[in-house]
């Protein structure tokens, strides 16, 4: 099958990430890969061979939803795919103006989400809401939609209109350590060391972070804090961190995070709303408890509360202090025990997942 993406870069995380391991999976078995990108700078990074790679040549502008759907409709009707599959907001809208809106194409569209669209308007700039305005009318167009978590499925269904036998839940295909285990005890009485990792940015909320070791600290806990990431926040976050007299260590970016750090008790996900969250998956198979708001509504695909860490059940520093002292405490047992959670979230089965879901829509796959 000849399978087309559009996104905005194979260069960095998130929805690049993922269909960087799609495109290994994909390739090996046969199947012919073109990729359309179209973000400004476009670092180069490793792909399989025999992937074709098409980039916006034009600029973005005033006119960019008219210029890079021309250019999309004619890439396809060139390269003739059997399916697109877009990924992000914006992908998915020129995606849908240039193969549903004036001509209908015949080629397969499946659009994909990888965040809940309706409850990210305080986090979306005011360029991006005519996206979101698009989004709302023409989703229901594609032939299918893709999302990462159950709840993003549902917003999908609810807010955008996709008819739910057209939605599949695929999760992320996850880069777990070499050898997952989760066997580390609870900390020692009165002492927690608390990690945060994520860009710091509005929606990730480090600074919440800060304000949920000030409470621990303030339940004469010893807490200190280790922040791995960078971003436009990162200088405030660090201002607040001395204003408050807490002991943090910030790192800027590592790979791979767990190996960064020792002798970490808790993961804490501070964001307001996920579609997902690999960074939870990735900490229980390094042995790492963790603990995300259950308001973030993604994270429930990404966390077995109980066993690979909580959820807290609402915003509060206090609720995520008592979340991360039931957390340090977990004794999760053997990786054995949780070998087939962690496959589902393996390149090979999410890649598998998706191949179905394309199956389902456009009638059996030919390889």
């Amino acid at each position: 099958m000849h399978i087309a993406f559009v996104l905005p870069s194979l260069h960095g995380g998130g929805a690049e990430f993922v269909v960087r391991q799609w495109l290994s999976v994909l390739s090996n078995d046969g199947h012919e890969v073109t990729v359309y990108v179209y973000a400004r700078d476009q670092p180069r990074v490793a792909i399989p061979q025999g992937t074709a790679v098409h980039t916006y040549p034009g600029h973005w502008g005033s006119m960019r939803l008219v210029f890079m759907p021309a250019w999309l409709r004619i890439r396809i009707r060139r390269d003739t795919p059997d399916v697109v599959v877009s990924l992000l907001p914006f992908s998915n809208v020129i995606s849908l103006i240039a193969m549903r809106v004036g001509v209908h194409s015949e080629v397969t569209l499946m659009i994909s989400e990888r965040n809940v669209p309706s409850l990210q308007v305080d986090n979306t700039k005011r360029r991006d809401q005519v996206t979101a305005w698009l989004a709302r009318r023409l989703y229901r167009r594609a032939n299918g939609a893709l999302a990462i978590s159950h709840p993003v499925a549902t917003n999908l269904v609810s807010t955008f209109g996709v008819r739910p036998e057209r939605v599949f839940v695929v999760p992320n295909p996850v880069v777990l350590s070499p050898d997952p285990a989760i066997d580390t005890p609870g900390p020692p009485p009165g002492d927690l060391h608390v990690v945060f990792v994520g860009r710091q940015v509005k929606q990730k909320r480090p600074q919440l972070f800060l304000h949920v070791l000030a409470e621990l600290s303030s339940r004469e806990i010893t807490v200190r804090g280790t922040v791995i990431g960078d971003g436009p926040l990162r200088e405030s976050t660090e201002l607040e961190s001395k204003r408050l007299g807490l002991s943090v260590s910030f790192l800027g970016w590592k790979e791979p995070w767990w190996g960064a750090v020792d002798n970490v008790d808790c993961l804490l996900l501070t964001a307001n709303v996920e579609g997902f969250a690999n960074v939870l998956v990735e900490a229980a198979a390094a042995g790492i408890p963790s603990v995300a708001s259950s308001r973030a509504l993604g994270v429930a695909d990404a966390i077995v509360p109980g066993i690979t860490g909580e959820l807290a059940m609402e915003d509060s520093p206090q609720a995520y202090a008592e979340a991360i002292l039931r957390a340090a405490l977990l004794d999760p047992g053997s990786t054995a025990d949780l070998r087939s959670w962690f496959a589902r979230f393996s390149t090979a089965r999410s890649t598998s997942s998706l191949l179905a879901a394309l199956q389902a829509v456009r009638g059996p796959v030919q390889s």
